[in-house]
């Protein structure tokens, strides 16, 4: 019976580490996107241009989660 139990309790953490993994790719392509956004600014900022306005920051985070999803 203790086997049992061990090979459920080893199930639900292996669930829960796929999901916290999906959860953090997420996050991680979030800041890589913002990173992004923020040289490209920068970038523009340097050749005199504006910056990206937010509605251009939600489109790249939405892409990355989107991406991640897949």
């Amino acid at each position: 019976m203790t086997n049992f139990v061990d090979q459920l309790r080893l199930a639900e953490r292996a669930k829960e580490d796929v999901y916290f993994a999906r959860i953090d790719r997420e996050l991680i392509d979030a800041l890589h996107a913002h990173e992004q956004l923020d040289s490209l600014a920068r970038a523009q900022n340097k050749q005199g241009l504006t910056q990206p306005n937010a509605i251009t920051e939600q489109v790249a985070v939405s892409a990355t989660r989107q991406q991640a999803d897949k």
